[in-house]
Formats: C-alpha cells, structure tokens, sequence
C-alpha cells in the first residue's frame, strides 16, 4: 500500500548517486520524468512542464527543467546527458515548453506535466518532489495516485460498474501479490493495482483487450522497490530500543531493516553503501583536484584558495579542520557545476556528511569498512527526521537540509569513535537544535550562495556536537522532541524564507543585482 506520504529508506536518505545540483529539484524532478515517460515508452512528441510553489522562482538554475525533460525521454538521475536534455529533445524533434502554474494547496515543489504520445494522445500527471531526490506521483489524467516510485502500478479504465468482474480478471492474470483499490475520475471509474513484482507485458495485453477495460496505464519502479511490508522506525526511540534490546548499534539494526525490506542479504546491502561512499570519496577528489565551472560560477574555486591556505601552514584550529572545510567546499563545487555527488540527505546538503565523516575518519586513521557500516547509522536517523519533520528546504528551509545532514554526521562521527547509543543520538539532537530556524535562501535561486558555505558550517557543527556527546554533554531535548521541533519551525517559517527568493540572503542588494544579472544574461 502507498502512504500518503511516501517512506524513505536507507538509500532515500544516504543517496540518490546523482547528477547535481539538487536532489529535490534536479534529481527528484528525473525521476518525475522517468514515471510520466512511460505513459509514452519514453518517446514523446510534445512536454510541457508547469512549476508550482518554489519551483516557479528556482526552476532555471535547480536545472529541474532539464531534469524533467530527461526523465521524460528515459536518461537517468546520474547521467551526464541530464544537462544537454532540451537540446537532445529538439534533435529528436519533441516540442518542449516551460511555464508557471498556481496550484491551491499544493506541495510547493508540485510539478505538472501535459505529454503527447506518437499517436497524439494526450496524458496529464500532477507530481511532487518531496526531497532527497523522493517523489510522489499525485494524479494521472485527474485520477488520484499517490505512487512513490517504488512499486509497480497500474491504472485500468472501468467499462462497467461491476468491479467484481475486474477482480477476477487481475487475481488470474496477475496473480495473489497485489493490493487493489477504485478511484474516480467524475463520472469514470478506474481500478489501481500495486503489484510488488513486475508484470509481463502479454498479460497487460490480456488487460487492454478486455471489454471491460478501457485505458491501461502501467509503471515499473524507478527507485529501489520496497518489498516488506514492515513500516521503517517511525521514531529515534523506537530505533534505540530495538537497538538495545538486541544489544548492538544503531547501524546493524538498520543494516538488518533495509535487507529484509529489500529482499537483499546483509552483505549486498553493505556492498551498496560501500558504492555510495566511493561516489563521495570520488565527489571530494574530483572537487579538489578539478576545476570546476558551476552553473552561475557567483564565487568558485574557494576549494582550491583552502588547498592553498592548507599548504601555507596558516591553519588557525589545526590542518583536520581545515581540510574539512575545503572538503566541503570541494562536494559542493562538483554539485554546483552538475557533476555526481551522493545526495545525503540532499544535494543542497551534500558536502556536510562526506566532508565531516570521511576527513576526520582519515585523519584518526579509521578503517573505510568501519565507517562503509556507520553510515547506516545516520541513514537512520535521516530517515526519522524525513519522516516526522522533513528534510526538503522549500517545506522546512534551511534547518531541514543542513541541520538533519549535520545530525547525521554528527550520529556517525559519534559512532566511530565509541559513543554509546545516547551518546549517537545526543550528538545528532545537539545538532539538529544548534541550526533551528536556518532559512533557505539562495541567491538567485542557485544551489550556491550561501548554500556552500552551510555546508562547511554544518560539518563543523557535527563535529563540535559528536565531541560535546562524547565528553558526556547531554542535549536534555531528546532527538525526537528535536525533530517536532524542527516540523514546528518549518510550519511556522513564513513562505518567503523556503527557497522562493523573497526573503533573506536572496533579497539583499547584491544578491538581487546578481540575480538580475544572471537572469539578463
């Protein structure tokens, strides 16, 4: 069964591996594509794509319109083609037009898209992206969804009232594993299919050309399909005591979560982790060994003037944390100039885990299996914070990116060198508090100023709160009070401080001038 709002998983959270600059509104908004694709094989002769909320003021340089058009032609969240997507739609002879859309109500990072097929019919899907590169598919031709990507689903158009004679239909050709549902249209009814495995085609076919059936709209996932029907921890202290009963850490109990939910061993569960902390290994190389060209370039190559300031012996708190600045500095500058990062929890926040585990993981000398396994630790908590509050920042701001990236940090860091399980979630609530209130205010909509800089502050303030929890500072508030702290916040923050460019940074002077000079040119 689909829920309202969509789970999120190790691997919602400790990724996508994905093309930047943000998860939300880069790699979200492919995998939006992808799911709206298929109701035309991925070969359509027009798309257009209208932005809601946020989107309508970011959409240009999140890049969430070249996103869109390259999920919608079947290139995926971590292919380089995502950035040439318009030009590679014109020379495939699409029709693609970008415009604005006021939706009451909805998500503020509520996308809509109008295809056409080769056959000329039309298809009209009303999206969200909910962060970390999450979605939820709202409405296909009016007929409410709510898929996630993560399942296989079908949508058959009822010629007759007698839904009984579906159901035996769907029970012979399908089989027993699905759950099955009506949905109305005004006068027309369609009957909903989530299949937990894929569906051959010659059954869809015995679909289509029964007389009871009108249009046929089928999906296969394209984020890793959830198999168990065990809900994920819905909260820190629920994931403590499962921990402590079970008198291990934080890392194997989600370890032991996600390969049942995946139908994986633990070994492969692992081994995927290991890829994604080899993606981010890679993000830091290539961000300070390359120069890197982002999207509206306001102020690039800080990762090299820190490479410098490093070799310069000028280091005012030692050489660790400086490389953990440039770290950061180097995540974020691949990010910004759409090359791969690991979205953790999200793109915008990407350079906080990386910069702050890996480096000071390095610099102790910790083994890369030990720190592969530690970071299940702060997919969970991640997890959590998703869950109870969010970790997007046009629904929370700022405070919801880099403050649940740097509680996870934090967690992890906390993790490696000892702390007990109080001590993981101690470090991960002082985190999470130390940035309450952090708006969201890019400057001209880019996922550069100050969003850069918010990450060198959040991977310094992991590292700070996992020291305080270590030497036994206890945060009082407990992680999940933290967390309805966070939502309550985010409730409260008013529209213009969510990534829509009315308030903050975003709306000095200079970043205004910027703006109008990017805009221009």
């Amino acid at each position: 069964m689909v829920r309202e709002k969509p789970r999120f998983d190790t691997f919602d959270i400790m990724g996508p591996i994905m093309i930047g600059p943000s998860s939300s509104h880069t790699a979200g908004a492919v995998r939006i594509g992808l799911m709206a694709g298929q109701l035309c094989n991925y070969e359509p002769t027009s798309i257009e794509v209208l932005f809601h909320g946020s989107l309508a003021s970011t959409y240009s340089f999140h890049k969430t319109d070249v996103a869109v058009i390259a999920g919608a032609m079947g290139i995926p969240v971590d292919d380089e083609r995502i950035r040439e997507s318009v030009k590679i739609a014109e020379n495939r002879n699409i029709d693609v037009k970008f415009g604005t859309i006021d939706i009451k109500g909805a998500h503020p990072s509520t996308i809509l898209i109008n295809l056409k097929d080769k056959n000329s019919k039309e298809y009209v899907v009303r999206t969200a992206t909910i962060g970390g590169g999450n979605i939820l598919i709202e409405e296909v031709n009016g007929v409410k969804f709510n898929s996630d990507g993560k399942q296989f689903n079908i949508l058959l158009d009822m010629n007759t009232d007698d839904a009984s004679q579906l159901q035996d239909l769907v029970k012979k050709e399908i089989g027993s594993n699905y759950r099955i549902g009506i949905k109305e249209n005004g006068t027309t009814k369609y009957f909903s299919i989530i299949s937990k495995e894929k569906v051959d085609t010659s059954k869809l076919e015995v679909l289509k050309n029964d007389p009871n059936v009108g249009d046929v709209y089928y999906f296969v996932p394209v984020m890793a399909a959830n198999i168990s029907e065990a809900e994920p921890f819905k909260s820190i202290k629920e994931l403590v005591d499962k921990s402590r009963s079970e008198d291990c850490k934080i890392s194997d109990t989600i370890i032991k979560f996600e390969a049942a939910n995946s139908g994986r061993s633990e070994e492969d569960v692992i081994s995927e982790m290991k890829k994604h902390f080899v993606a981010m290994k890679e993000s830091i190389k290539n961000g300070t060994e390359r120069d890197n060209i982002m999207l509206a370039n306001i102020f690039g190559g800080n990762a090299k003037k820190m490479s410098e300031f490093i070799s310069s012996g000028r280091s005012i708190c030692g050489v660790s944390l400086s490389k953990v600045i440039r770290n950061a500095l180097a995540v974020m500058e691949v990010n910004g100039s759409m090359g791969k990062v690991v979205a953790c929890p999200t793109a915008g926040s990407a350079g906080t885990v990386p910069s702050a585990v890996l480096t000071i993981a390095e610099e102790n000398g910790i083994d890369d299996e030990k720190v592969v396994k530690a970071l299940f630790t702060g997919a969970g908590i991640g997890s959590i914070i998703a869950d109870g509050a969010t970790i997007s920042g046009s629904v929370g701001g700022c405070q919801a990116e880099n403050g649940a990236a740097s509680a996870m940090a934090a967690a992890v860091i906390t993790e490696l060198f000892g702390g007990d399980l109080d001590q993981v979630t101690s470090s991960a609530s002082i985190a999470l508090g130390n940035v309450l209130g952090l708006v969201c205010d890019p400057v001209a909509g880019t996922v550069e100023l100050p969003c850069i800089q918010r990450n060198v502050m959040a991977a310094a303030n992991a590292i700070v709160s996992a020291e305080m929890a270590l030497a036994g500072v206890d945060s009082v508030i407990p992680l999940d009070e933290m967390i309805g702290a966070l939502n309550e916040v985010g409730n409260l923050m008013d529209i213009s401080l969510k990534d829509t460019l009315g308030s903050g940074i975003s709306n000095t002077p200079t970043a205004r001038r910027i703006e109008g000079e990017l805009f221009k040119g």
